[in-house]
């Protein structure tokens, strides 16, 4: 990959994985002008474990244009896939008029985003959701107008003027940037403090490969595996952050006095390898963090906010969290594979290790993962390879793959993670 490609992939990779590369100047100009429509509360559908809302646009000869957006709660400018930002004129100055359900929105022009990025020519929105169309982001510094209620038992976002929800649950302060509207707050994992970014728009949790270091010198049981899997394998990109990094579960995170059980998280890998991060630093994650309120060493994602029904009133600086069903220690359990997604199909980036043993025998980096169980995964979208290679501690999953042009079959066992 070229330094160009790599620069590309980081910002649009940190503008979805949630927080753009640098603030958008519109953020210092007008803000989003919202209509004075009252509660509206519109369905969720989910694709690659990312919540998808419907946004109507207003195209300029008056017709209306409805996408899919992905909800992202810790992006701070809207982004619309280059297609849809030149269909709408937003590049000619018109400002981005939406509805979300019964509420109006307009944007200025100087703060929508054209395109989500690219990988060595491929959008990253088709990187991340296709076979599903999805056109763009709803970003935090839309949300911070309302506050929101993320119900994932009803599949539902909820809408409403500040100050005007009565919230059940755990009350959880934030601290929110007033202009890019992205929250965090501050959790402690046993007397280390961890200031996390909020985004139900991630669908693991991810923390600096250094953070995860200093918690597992003090921990060192929490330790897992070396190498992404399951759906802490988010980005599936032919690149170290998620080849390189390692798998933990926390006994327990205290966000004040709401107490997450057996939490997941995935200590990013090295982007240009130890060496290159040593010398430069943890690029993405200073990229990552520049729209947040303070540093972050991450963020809290929905392997833990989909357990809730999360209000957010940010005008308040108040999150309520209450939870919907139990904590899953087992949200990982199934075969160690860092997957890279590439066209249509899936292949080997690494076979997870615990202290040095590859957890599946008989797979190697590049082969090509065909089919699971008889399940073909050409074309599949994330989630059902996800599912394909889940499974309970010793069930055994027959992985089809390809080395070189040529078929073989490997017996995998599930292993904990």
């Amino acid at each position: 990959m070229s330094r160009r490609s790599l620069r590309l992939f980081v910002c649009g990779l940190a503008t979805l994985l949630p927080v753009a590369c640098t603030t958008p100047t519109g953020l210092d100009g007008p803000a989003a002008v919202v209509s004075d429509a009252a509660t509206t509360r519109i369905p969720i559908v989910y694709g690659s474990q990312r919540p998808l809302v419907e946004l109507v646009f207003a195209r300029a000869d008056g017709r209306e244009r409805r996408v899919l957006a992905w909800l992202n709660m810790g992006a701070p400018a809207t982004v619309l896939s280059k297609d849809l930002y030149r269909e709408l004129g937003v590049g000619t100055g018109r400002d981005l008029a939406f509805r979300i359900g019964a509420i109006g929105i307009t944007v200025p022009a100087a703060s929508v985003t054209d395109g989500p990025g690219e990988l060595d020519g491929r959008d990253l929105f088709d990187l991340l959701f296709a076979p599903r169309r999805v056109e763009a982001v709803l970003p935090a510094s839309v949300l911070r107008r309302f506050a929101i209620v993320l119900d994932p038992a009803s599949r539902t976002l909820t809408l409403a003027p500040p100050g005007t929800l009565k919230p059940t649950g755990v009350p959880v302060p934030i601290r929110v940037d007033p202009a890019s509207g992205i929250a965090t707050v501050e959790a402690r994992a046993g007397e280390t403090v961890l200031p996390l970014v909020l985004d139900a728009g991630a669908p693991y949790t991810w923390l600096r490969g250094s953070t995860v270091g200093e918690l597992l010198r003090l921990h060192p049981d929490w330790y897992r595996a070396d190498g992404a899997v399951g759906r802490s394998n988010l980005a599936m990109a032919d690149l170290g952050l998620e080849r390189g990094g390692t798998l933990v579960r926390l006994p327990d995170l205290a966000l004040g006095d709401l107490v997450l059980p057996a939490m997941g998280a995935f200590g990013k890998g090295p982007m240009l390898g130890p060496l290159g991060d040593a010398l430069v630093g943890e690029m993405f994650w200073d990229l990552w963090q520049r729209p947040a309120p303070i540093p972050v060493v991450g963020w809290l994602g929905a392997n833990v906010l989909s357990d809730f029904r999360l209000t957010i009133d940010y005008a308040a600086g108040l999150s309520t969290w209450q939870r919907q069903r139990p904590a899953d220690p087992h949200d990982l359990d199934g075969i160690g594979l860092t997957l890279v997604r590439s066209g249509d199909a899936y292949a080997v980036g690494r076979v997870a290790e615990r202290n040095g043993q590859r957890l599946v025998a008989g797979v190697e980096p590049g082969d090509r993962l065909v089919a699971v169980d008889g399940r073909p995964l050409r074309g599949a979208a994330p989630e059902f390879v996800w599912d394909a290679l889940r499974g309970r501690p010793g069930a055994v999953r027959r992985l089809d793959l390809e080395r070189d042009g040529r078929p073989l079959q490997v017996e995998a066992p599930a292993v904990p993670f």
